[in-house]
């Protein structure tokens, strides 16, 4: 770039670097989405980070030695894509997270309840290699919000109207976090009664704390039952080990497969499914029913489901982004949209989704972006 350019021209020169990023953020998510290991997942990573690297510093080294709007139109339309795509595109995806509205059949008086803990904050700070992140000023992660929302439904049976779900997802029981909180976490779940318990996956991050889920899980009770499915992360520590204890704390296990219910005279089914990481379901397995719920721990599965003649779906996996920028919302989010399904209630067709902000996470940390639990209580609209 000549030492003699306007401001604007310099600008204008260095504008599609932002784009270049974005693109590397959206390489990054969809890659997080392949259902590869997560050691696979980091090599990928780091390869992704290394090209784009190398490829920010050539295109760079040439803008420094002339505009990019004089380069041949293979290079010229690559930044031209990347001045569309980081002052454009970009802005419009924060622009639409932040507008987003809640979409028909939820209720519009859902309450919101912050619980903080009182008690000295060490108290939920573990010893583990993570733990020195708890501490981080202005952490959120060792904070709650409980979440009541009332869902309508047009052909709900009767028998299900007022039916409570109890969704917890994403906990990551790992030795960076004390036990305590995770008790305290239940003790919130446990004021008032459950039709339904559901965990929609990643529920340790270390196999040292499988010890954890009978003593912290088993507390809860509900009236049909208590359903969980695994997570990528529950894969690639042992799903055999960490299905086994769930079962042992009184939850049934649906990987892949439905479990159909009879509530006075109502056929109500639910499945769940890990993928792509754990088994898929086929389309004919899925039973007759009035009412169908679907758990998946990804809400990349959230296009297909009207098709299956799912009603409501809760899915997790992408923690709210866990570090939310004012104006801009979540960066990083493990899904091959990208942050099209951040966070909240999505609706498409039929099949209304929650994607829960979940309880934990892998490196707890966390800005704007709240633990939760969410009761979902099913009403005839």
């Amino acid at each position: 770039m000549s030492l003699d350019g306007t401001p604007w021209e310099t600008a204008l020169a260095w504008a599609p670097f932002v784009g270049h990023l974005y693109h590397f953020v959206l390489v990054v998510n969809a890659t997080s989405a392949l259902g590869y290991s997560e050691t696979t997942l980091g090599r990928l990573r780091f390869l992704v980070l290394v090209v784009f690297t190398l490829a920010a510093a050539w295109l760079g080294w040439l803008t420094w030695r002339e505009p990019w709007w004089t380069w041949a139109w293979p290079m010229q339309s690559y930044m031209i894509l990347c001045i569309i795509s980081g002052f454009i595109i970009g802005p419009l995806g924060s622009l639409r997270l932040a507008l987003k509205k809640q979409p028909k059949g939820v209720a519009g008086n859902c309450s919101f309840h912050r619980a903080i803990d009182r008690a000295p904050r060490a108290r939920y700070v573990g010893q583990g290699s993570g733990a020195w992140m708890l501490r981080l000023p202005g952490n959120q992660s060792l904070e709650l919000h409980v979440r009541e929302w009332e869902v309508g439904f047009a052909d709900l049976p009767e028998a299900l109207d007022g039916l409570r779900i109890l969704q917890l997802s994403d906990l990551h029981f790992s030795e960076c976090y004390a036990r305590a909180y995770f008790d305290w976490v239940i003790d919130h779940c446990r004021d008032r009664p459950a039709d339904l318990v559901v965990v929609t996956g990643d529920v340790v991050e270390e196999l040292a704390t499988l010890a954890w889920i009978e003593p912290v899980l088993g507390r809860l009770n509900a009236r049909l039952g208590k359903l969980a499915i695994l997570g990528n992360h529950d894969h690639e520590y042992g799903a055999g080990e960490v299905g086994a204890t769930l079962e042992s704390a009184g939850y049934e296990l649906l990987e892949g497969r439905w479990r159909a219910f009879d509530v006075d005279g109502s056929a109500f089914a639910i499945g769940g499914t890990s993928a792509p990481w754990g088994p898929r379901f086929a389309a004919g397995e899925i039973p007759e029913a009035d009412f169908r719920l679907l758990l998946s721990h990804t809400p990349d599965l959230f296009p297909r489901a009207p098709s299956w003649g799912v009603d409501l779906m809760l899915s997790g996996h992408n923690h709210g982004g866990q570090i939310r920028f004012p104006l801009v919302g979540p960066i990083f989010m493990p899904s091959r949209y990208s942050r099209r399904f951040d966070r909240g209630f999505f609706r498409a067709g039929r099949t209304l989704m929650y994607a829960s902000l979940g309880l934990g996470g892998k490196h707890p940390v966390r800005y704007g972006c709240i633990p939760e639990i969410a009761w979902f209580t099913l009403r005839r609209r």
